[in-house]
């Protein structure tokens, strides 16, 4: 449930600077890397067995497994993802049971000065520490679009309905997410210049490393 309370929790901001943001999160015992250019340009790592890539309107996810590589078009993923969260029982509240309430405490994370927040799904609430800071805003927004262009490859009601979350606190002037209790947190951020291949992804298929032959 945490995680959805995060999609939602990420809603749209504006562009800030000219360099790709990269922004690093804790998420449970992961790091996750995100590389953000634009919106048709966005890149997340985690750690060194998987990452995602949306490139215009192809979004493709790649992960590494017993010496093979696996590339998979979200697109084709759809009953996957669908399947993955009905096994695991992830319950999707509807809009209107969704709220944040602004607390009087803040908390410095990151470098960043937030507010914390108590948010609530209706049946579970969790604490958040959002700020106004534009640089966190945009790599928020990043995180957003990345989560939104997979909650549409779902094709089904509970896609649909993650889509509409989305829309629960766009006008939230305190949008940008440092911390949600659980397992989320900000680490840094920083701008840097990715090469542009740093955003192509490698062709759809199953590409195994072949041992390199002894001479």
């Amino acid at each position: 449930m945490r995680s959805v309370i995060l999609s939602i929790l990420l809603a749209t901001s504006a562009n800030f600077g000219s360099a790709d943001i990269i922004a690093r999160y804790a998420m449970g015992p992961e790091t996750v890397v995100l590389s953000y250019r634009d919106n048709q340009h966005i890149r997340v790592d985690r750690g060194q067995m998987a990452y995602s890539i949306i490139n215009g309107d192809q979004a493709t996810a790649i992960i590494s497994q017993g010496g093979a590589q696996i590339v998979m078009n979200v697109d084709d993923m759809g009953d996957v993802i669908a399947s993955a969260q009905q096994d695991q029982r992830i319950s999707i509240p509807d809009a209107h049971a969704v709220s944040l309430k602004a607390t009087k405490e803040f908390s410095n994370i990151a470098g960043f000065k937030g507010r914390l927040y108590i948010a609530s799904d209706g049946a579970n609430s969790y604490r958040t520490v959002l700020t106004d800071s534009p640089a966190v805003i945009e790599a928020s927004d990043a995180l957003r679009q990345f989560f939104r262009r997979f909650a549409g490859a779902m094709k089904n009601d509970r896609g649909k309905k993650l889509l509409a979350l989305e829309n629960s606190f766009k006008d939230q002037a305190e949008r940008g997410v440092l911390y949600v209790e659980g397992g989320f947190k900000l680490l840094s951020i920083s701008h840097e210049q990715r090469p542009s291949g740093h955003y192509t992804p490698p062709p759809i298929g199953i590409q195994f490393n072949m041992p390199a032959a002894s001479r």
